[in-house]
This record gives structure tokens, C-alpha cells and sequence, in this order.
């Protein structure tokens, strides 16, 4: 019995010390606060408020634009999940309709499922702008 009322207080002690390292507010307001959502999704067509931030230019990556398609692009735009237009494909007409700046502003920001970047965060703009010309010819 010795032993187990010896387990229980260090166990009781451990909690307690672990408690005061890490206790953080619980006031309603702080927990209201850290309950908020990280972020806020638009889709086009909605009107959201005020336009997301422009995501900065990465310092480029060294990749050709084909290898960026395979590195970052190849799980959607060769599948078409999500609507996303196939390599090469007519599908890219309508998007290219609306200008190559759309295109570019699109691409770079995110719209819709199309994450930012297309997850190529450390891309520069001109190798960002390779690889969405490589999508639609599909050729360097």
C-alpha cells in the first residue's frame, strides 16, 4: 500500500509542476480568442471583404519549369482533380481569355482549391510564370 500511496503523490506532484509551467489564461476572452479560425477561405464570386495579401515573391529554386510541374503541379493538373486544367490542355482557353495577369495573380495567391504559389513558396515570379506557360503548352 506503501508504494501505491508513494505512486499517487508523485504522480499528483508531476501534474501540479506540469500545470503551473504550461497554465495559460482561461479567462473567456482568451479562450475565445484562441478559438478564432486561423484563416478565412473566399471563393470567386463571393464577396469576401477586403483581398487577401499578396503572397511575396520566393528567391527561385533553380528548377525548370518542367521540373517544377513534377515537383509541385503533377497531383492536380495531371489528374484534373478538382477541375484543375490538364497539361497542355484546351481547358486552359477560358483562363488564358482573361488575360495572362489574371493567370499570374491567380496562380501566385491561390483561388479556390489552387493553393497559393501551387505550393512552390520558394519559386520567383519568373519561375512561377514558366511553369504556368508550361502548363499551357506544354512545351519550355
Amino acid at each position: 500500500m506503501r508504494n501505491f500511496l508513494v505512486a499517487v503523490s508523485l504522480l499528483l506532484l508531476s501534474v501540479s509542476a506540469t500545470t503551473d509551467e504550461h497554465e495559460e489564461d482561461a479567462s473567456p476572452s482568451s479562450v475565445e480568442e484562441r478559438l478564432q479560425p486561423f484563416g478565412k477561405s473566399c471563393l470567386e464570386g463571393e464577396d469576401c471583404g477586403t483581398a487577401a495579401p499578396a503572397i511575396a515573391a520566393g528567391t527561385g529554386n533553380g528548377l525548370s519549369a518542367s521540373e517544377i510541374y513534377a515537383k509541385y503541379c503533377t497531383a492536380c493538373h495531371e489528374t484534373g482533380v478538382s477541375e484543375a486544367p490538364l497539361l497542355a490542355s484546351d481547358q486552359w482557353d477560358e483562363r488564358v481569355e482573361k488575360g495572362m495577369d489574371v493567370l499570374f495573380t491567380n496562380s501566385k495567391n491561390g483561388l479556390n482549391l489552387m493553393p497559393a504559389m501551387g505550393l512552390c513558396m520558394d519559386c520567383s515570379d519568373a519561375e512561377l510564370q514558366a511553369a504556368i506557360d508550361y502548363l499551357i503548352t506544354g512545351e519550355e
